[in-house]
């Protein structure tokens, strides 16, 4: 068990990435914690925000998706720090004017703004973390960092699930915020500046960052599995909070409940899946994350009461970490390192191209009267299903070596 967590035998150099890395993990687990357990309840119950309104915070994170192959493509003859620090920084930031957002409309912009800009620095943390850890280590360091987060997390969502029932969000969001802006300032001292890409010709195309799906059939093949999987969770995205508040009568309490829950079984889940990634990589991994996932949506078409909804909290924190940490590592482990940002950059492409229809698309089948906010979870099992069968179907349950830089 020593050898299993010690960190001793890394490098000088991941050991002091470890060091920040982790500071600015738990504190973003703060940050994190402290407001987007919160953010669509409130929307729905304060501010009476529609199931679209909803779904458009939904996308934030897609949106930002959609723009990372131009900051891969921008990045690519610079450092990359300063493209994960700046729009994590920035985005953040959005968050404190909070303090503002008395209206729903107002409210809704601001935690677009906050979450599309501060995902633009995917391609930048993916290729930093690439070149701070080694890769045998890599998969489990990055989940002992994400479980430091989860642990930020479940004191971030106890303590604002306790001081929303007695204070504005207006106050209780920025204050949060200040942990995710502290969490940037020390993620910028990692000491790892992820040179420029030594290969990159100084005038590529921005449409040549594609060429990758064509080149790469096993890359093409996990980027299809992935992108049902988190078509699946993102059609429910806007109903999860609808069937909370309009059905089941959930309190800001209970609502700090199930996300402690969640992190929790997340912090189990980035210590195992860590080491899972590393001995078997992301194919199989993510066979197991279906299938735990799935109970998330079985839990919600049954759910009479509350509680009950520990049950989904649970399965959603395991498969979150899992799905989490793959969606990095898949990157990360298909390029060689001139290439990682590049990767990340159309990957995220990728999911933008899902996640943005796929909230609405929740919300108008919950409007359709044979299928209703329930109906829409089947569907989701039918995308997971579906997820697993490709990677199956296929031969993706074979190991899929990183590429010697």
């Amino acid at each position: 068990m020593r050898s299993l967590f010690s960190v001793r035998d890394l490098p000088e150099g991941s050991r002091h990435a470890l060091k920040w890395d982790a500071g600015s993990g738990l504190l973003v687990g703060v940050f994190w914690g402290g407001i987007f357990p919160f953010l669509a309840v409130i929307a729905r119950d304060e501010l009476h925000a529609s199931t679209y309104a909803i779904a458009l915070m939904g996308v934030a994170f897609s949106v930002g998706n959609l723009l990372n192959p131009v900051v891969a493509h921008y990045a690519r003859n610079r450092p990359k720090l300063p493209f994960a620090v700046w729009p994590f920084a920035v985005g953040r930031a959005f968050f404190l004017l909070m303090a503002f957002a008395v209206t729903a409309p107002i409210y809704i912009a601001l935690a677009f703004l906050a979450q599309a800009i501060g995902n633009l620095g995917v391609p930048g943390y993916t290729a930093v973390i690439r070149d701070a850890y080694p890769v045998r280590r890599r998969g489990f360091l990055m989940g002992l960092v994400r479980a430091l987060v989860v642990i930020g997390s479940m004191v971030g969502a106890m303590v604002a699930g306790q001081l929303l029932a007695h204070v504005s969000y207006r106050w209780v969001f920025p204050g949060a915020t200040v942990f995710g802006l502290l969490s940037v300032a020390a993620f910028a001292r990692i000491g790892v500046e992820a040179a420029p890409e030594t290969t990159a010709p100084p005038r590529a195309r921005l449409w040549d960052a594609f060429k990758v799906m064509r080149e790469d059939p096993a890359f093409r093949l996990y980027a299809a599995s992935f992108f049902l999987f988190g078509f699946g969770n993102l059609i429910v995205g806007p109903l999860v909070p609808v069937i909370q508040v309009d059905e089941l009568h959930i309190s800001s309490q209970w609502v700090g409940y199930l996300a402690t829950t969640s992190a929790a079984f997340s912090m189990v889940g980035y210590l195992f899946w860590g080491r899972f990634l590393d001995r078997h990589g992301p194919f199989r991994m993510m066979l197991f994350v279906y299938g735990i996932i799935s109970v998330h949506a079985v839990t919600y078409l049954f759910a009479q009461n509350v509680p009950v909804l520990l049950i989904s909290a649970a399965a959603t924190g395991l498969a979150w970490s899992g799905g989490d940490l793959g969606y990095i590592n898949a990157a990360m482990r298909f390029g060689k390192r001139d290439s990682a940002a590049t990767y990340a950059g159309v990957f995220a492409f990728l999911q933008a191209c899902r996640g943005i229809p796929a909230p609405f698309l929740g919300a108008a089948l919950s409007h359709v009267s044979f299928v209703g906010t329930r109906g829409v979870f089947v569907v989701s099992l039918a995308c997971w299903a579906t997820a697993a069968a490709i990677l199956i179907a296929r031969g993706g349950l074979r190991m899929q070596p990183e590429q010697e830089d």
